[in-house]
């Protein structure tokens, strides 16, 4: 190896072959003749990118590089941790026409190069991802956890619907600033931001400027809680997602701190240090809302303070996520909202309390965040602006008195408030609806199992076989995918219009996106018959590999990891094509758990239409025998789920079926 070979992680291998970063494990442990690592550590191996691209072109494993994949490989091979924040503090210099002349000390002129053109294929935001990336690589950042853009933006959706017009913004802990950013929509004209790492501070600050040009940005290095680079700054707006569990917060240190105005957050409650901060830098009647972990509301050690917030009104709410909504994944996270007293108005003598659980909609898992977002949002709104009865959310939010709360424990989960205020004749009623649809949904399956008759045995057939590759070049099929729209063309009249994505077809749901005005997808819309091919892995339960769009599916735009395969009907049947294309051999036969934009080992059996048409027939039977089944298994989910909910929350009580009477009493033995 030359030792100035471009050396890459088996993360970067993942994404210069369009595969997971399982797949790449996989790999290593079953190819004796894949590449050895050629430095780093044995729990972060690197590898020759040269020796890497000769296996994966042996393997035929399309390796084209991108210009992210390029820029990351440059970054690593040229640039050190170190001098990333002058990068980024240089980019919009780099971004602009005259760039190519700019020179930075020890960087070579390559890295700017592939800097502008990842900026010109993807936008400044990828830049910067990458530059982020190379930055943080030999920091200490274990445990330190970016905000998911839905979440960024209900938290904006909330200080607005409080009925604050921010004109000033703080986030204390801004991290990369995806919560600044995401801000910005809010027109205010001022921003300001601090995070102990410095790349993550320069990241925010440029960031933030590209999207708001004209407005003041001021992002400080350092720990808001031991230096606060703002002192005195007073805001209409917080918005902040704290490191959790910080046990080294400075509790003794910073004991009298004027702060502290609801008492001092003890040594294991650096979250409350947090939520006192961001209150102090709010002007009477500011908004701060604040994404935070659900011992927050229960600890015992946080009880004074929880109380001294709620008596003196400065809680507003707190709002529970469903878990899967952000790292840590195996929890569901809160959102508190907070508001400074204004001395004033009277003290406010409710909060408002949400288990968004049950919003959480979609299938499997997925969360519909526009569902979520609005409900919460308007309901919300409601309670902010004095209207009850907008205020509740059936089974999921209603106000709580104050007074309610303030016992021994004031234990603030909302789960606690809601269930108790579940509707048992509602409930009574929402089950007997899922028991019918669930008797409905077993005739179904009842009726799909009864189309297959009897299945003959028959001695082992060899077909020929064409790749897709091969049916394309005949003509027998086109290969759509996802584009990225040409910089200076916009969504247009598109916008609006639902996106499939390749998680909708493995979960054998209808289009779950939707094409907004800023996206930089080109719009491909799906035709009815068109072959759709999901290029992501499902789990064993989740076996829809690829299915034939019906009228559902026609006008959606071809989403990110699906493939389209659109048939010439004349040749071939798109059951036939799905069946075989679907099929498990078919997916372990190219090497992982994702099919490429180059599917060349995919391989279809050459039959006559009409015997395509009766394989064709028999897979589409089958694909409806899956999702008949699935829908069977969810109405028998969610059946249990309400019968459960209300036994457990005394809104009902079991019926009395054979077996479950009262047992007789027992003489005793003499």
């Amino acid at each position: 190896m030359s030792e100035t070979a471009p050396l890459v992680t088996a993360a970067e291998i993942s994404r210069l072959a369009g595969v997971t970063r399982a797949t790449v494990s996989n790999w290593r442990r079953r190819h004796a003749n894949f590449p050895a690592a050629s430095g780093g550590s044995e729990s972060r191996p690197l590898f020759d990118l040269i020796e890497v691209q000769r296996w994966l072109d042996a393997h035929g494993v399309d390796a084209a590089e991108t210009p992210s994949a390029r820029l990351r490989t440059l970054l690593r091979t040229h640039v050190l941790p170190g001098q990333v924040p002058r990068l980024i503090d240089a980019l919009p210099a780099l971004l602009e026409a005259e760039g190519a002349a700019v020179e930075l000390a020890g960087v070579p002129a390559a890295v700017g190069a592939a800097i502008r053109a990842l900026a010109m294929d993807s936008g400044p935001r990828a830049v910067l991802d990458a530059l982020s990336a190379r930055g943080l690589e030999e920091g200490p950042t274990t445990g330190v956890y970016s905000t998911p853009l839905p979440i960024a933006r209900l938290m904006v959706e909330l200080v607005l619907a409080a009925g604050v017009t921010p004109e000033s913004i703080l986030d204390p802990a801004c991290g990369g600033g995806t919560l600044l950013a995401e801000a910005v929509g809010t027109g205010a004209h001022a921003y300001y931001g601090q995070d102990v790492l410095s790349v993550q501070a320069e990241r925010t600050a440029v960031l933030v400027g590209l999207l708001a040009p004209a407005a003041e940005v001021a992002v400080h290095t350092g720990d808001s809680l031991f230096d606060d680079g703002f002192p005195g700054l007073h805001v209409d707006a917080v918005l902040t997602n704290p490191p959790y569990g910080q046990r080294d917060w400075g509790s003794e240190d910073l004991a009298l701190d004027p702060r502290w105005e609801y008492g001092p957050p003890p040594r294991s409650e650096s979250e409350l240090a947090w939520v006192q901060h961001c209150l102090a830098h709010l002007r009477p009647g500011g908004v701060a809302v604040l994404l935070l972990p659900p011992a927050m509301a229960m600890r015992t050690s946080g009880r004074r303070i929880r109380a001294a917030l709620l008596r003196a009104g400065a809680l507003r709410s707190v709002i529970a996520l469903p878990p899967g909504a952000a790292q840590p994944l195996h929890i569901g996270l809160q959102l508190w909202v907070l508001r400074c007293p204004d001395p004033e108005l009277p003290v406010p003598d409710e909060v408002w309390l949400a288990d968004c659980s049950l919003l959480a909609g979609g299938e499997r898992g997925r969360i519909d965040w526009n569902l979520l977002t609005s409900a919460v949002v308007d309901a919300w709104r409601g309670f902010e602006q004095g209207m009850p009865g907008a205020a509740v959310i059936e089974d999921a939010a209603t106000p709580v008195r104050v007074m309610e709360l303030l016992d021994d424990e004031v234990d603030l989960t909302p789960a606690r408030y809601v269930r108790a205020a579940l509707d048992a004749a509602g409930l009574a009623d929402t089950a007997r609806v899922a028991q019918v649809q669930l008797a409905e949904r077993v005739d179904e399956l009842v009726a799909a199992t009864s189309q297959f008759g009897d299945w003959q045995r028959i001695d082992s057939t060899t077909w020929r076989t064409a790749t897709l590759a091969d049916l394309a070049a005949g003509g027998a099929l086109r290969r759509l995918q996802a584009q990225p729209l040409p910089e200076e063309r916009s969504t247009g009249d598109d916008a609006g219009r639902p996106v499939l994505e390749a998680r909708d077809v493995v979960t054998g749901t209808e289009p779950t996106g939707v094409l907004g005005e800023q996206s930089r997808l080109s719009p491909q819309l799906i035709e009815l018959d068109d072959v759709l091919v999901p290029r992501i892995a499902g789990s064993r339960s989740e076996s829809v590999r690829a299915r034939v769009a019906g009228k559902s599916d026609v006008g959606a735009v071809v989403g990110p990891q699906l493939m389209v395969l659109r048939t010439d009907p004349d040749r071939l049947d798109p059951w036939f094509l799905a069946g075989f294309v679907g099929s498990p051999e078919n997916s372990h036969a190219t090497m992982g758990t994702t099919i490429r934009n180059d599917p060349t080992r995919i391989r279809i059996p050459l039959l006559p239409l009409a015997q395509q048409q009766r394989y064709g027939a028999a897979f589409r039977r089958l694909h409806d025998l899956r999702v008949t089944a699935r829908r069977a298994a969810d109405s028998a989910t969610e059946l249990a789920g309400l019968l459960g909910t209300g036994l457990m929350a005394g809104a009902l009580e079991p019926p009395n079926t054979p077996g479950s009477e009262e047992p007789k009493p027992q003489k005793g033995r003499k």
